[in-house]
């Protein structure tokens, strides 16, 4: 029973992680909505550069 308490907790935590992820894309895409620098957002959300243009890249390929 305990190991089952196990899985159930690791799965929420993997969910929080991805919900975070999300959430932080999401903040991500309207920072450059509003035409805020890369260097910006990157010091504002601790992502990379790359990580940043990955978002921007599927704006683009989404609409």
């Amino acid at each position: 029973m305990i190991k089952v308490f196990q899985i159930l907790e690791e799965e929420k935590q993997e969910a929080v992680i991805v919900a975070r992820k999300d959430e932080r894309a999401q903040i991500v895409e309207n920072l450059i909505k509003a035409g805020v620098d890369t260097l910006m957002i990157m010091k504002g959300t601790g992502l990379t550069k790359e990580e940043i243009e990955e978002i921007r890249n599927s704006m683009l390929t989404t609409k």
